[in-house]
């Protein structure tokens, strides 16, 4: 512990998803930030990040249903996320509170130090969630976590009529824009 606050770090990047990242910021007492995808039934956004997932419209993570639901299928949602809320609360949060407090040397919850982030990096893009309100302090940063993609190889006029008549050959039928390809 010594060594890591003669290092004078100015910022702690954590998954929200593994404890104590958030503990050793407060020890430190340093800000912090998390870099996160998503959690079962979204608890930990909801309970840690306060984050909005209004079950009448917002399904809840693995429960295979869409945005458009019907009311039978809300009140399936709305089953899922108090399922979700209390296995949460039974799931050693007793225990990781009490954790925290001793730590801390002072009475916390794990939820209220998870509740300290700065921002919360999302590690997918918006456009692949449903709909949902966000706070100020939510980011998306999808391929954050991503190689850089390699350029695509030039087409040759002659390498795309031979790809164009194997593929009809065979019984597949390509439609495409040609315009789209630089085959020079």
């Amino acid at each position: 512990m010594t060594k890591l606050e003669e290092s004078r770090f100015d910022i702690l990047i954590a998954d929200a998803v593994g404890p104590c990242g958030e503990l050793l910021a407060e020890l430190l007492k340093i800000p912090f930030v998390y870099s996160h995808h998503t959690s079962p039934g979204h608890i930990i956004e909801k309970n840690s990040g306060r984050l909005p997932f209004p079950p009448s419209y917002v399904p809840v993570m693995l429960s295979e249903l869409s945005d458009r639901m019907t009311f039978m299928e809300r009140i399936k949602n709305m089953l899922y996320t108090l399922y979700f809320d209390f296995f949460f609360q039974t799931h050693n949060e007793k225990k990781w509170n009490q954790f925290y407090s001793e730590a801390l040397g002072k009475p916390t919850t794990l939820s209220e130090t998870m509740g300290k982030a700065e921002l919360w990096l999302i590690r997918t893009y918006w456009d692949l969630s449903f709909p949902r309100p966000l706070l100020p302090n939510v980011e998306f940063v999808g391929g954050l976590h991503c190689k850089p993609a390699k350029p695509l190889p030039k087409v040759t006029y002659s390498s795309l009529l031979l790809f164009v008549n194997v593929v009809f050959s065979i019984g597949i039928i390509l439609y495409s824009f040609f315009g789209m390809f630089d085959y020079r």
